[in-house]
């Protein structure tokens, strides 16, 4: 497990069964997206199948952290690396519907929900 801790931005990481499940709080954007695009990073490259965002506590989800989940859909997807995006709010939900990018992600309300969809 890993955890990068930055004034807006935590990241943690932690396996899940098979997948990793890296957890998102604070801000995604401009002046975090190099610290979560290095866990996603990471976690895409450990060699699990799955890899879990879970972006439940993200309280902005600006342009450039779409950008970085978009990075990280195309990295996983060339590793065959199955991505599933974890949030149920508005906050991740708004951004990605306004881009047009909701059809590029697997969106699940919960990380069990996310652990139950791999599997199922």
């Amino acid at each position: 497990m890993s955890v990068e801790d930055f004034d807006l931005i935590t990241v943690r990481t932690e396996a899940a069964g098979d997948a990793v499940v890296v957890h998102v709080s604070g801000e995604l954007d401009l002046s975090t997206a190099d610290v979560a695009e290095a866990e996603l990073g990471q976690a895409v490259g450990s060699g699990a199948p799955a890899v879990i965002v879970d972006l439940d506590r993200v309280s902005f989800l600006g342009s450039t952290g779409l950008r970085v989940l978009l990075s990280t859909r195309d990295r996983a997807n060339d590793s065959g690396v199955d991505l599933r995006l974890v949030g149920d709010q508005r906050v991740v939900l708004r951004p990605l519907q306004v881009s047009g990018l909701m059809p590029a992600f697997q969106v699940h309300a919960s990380v069990p929900d996310a652990i139950a969809a791999l599997t199922a």
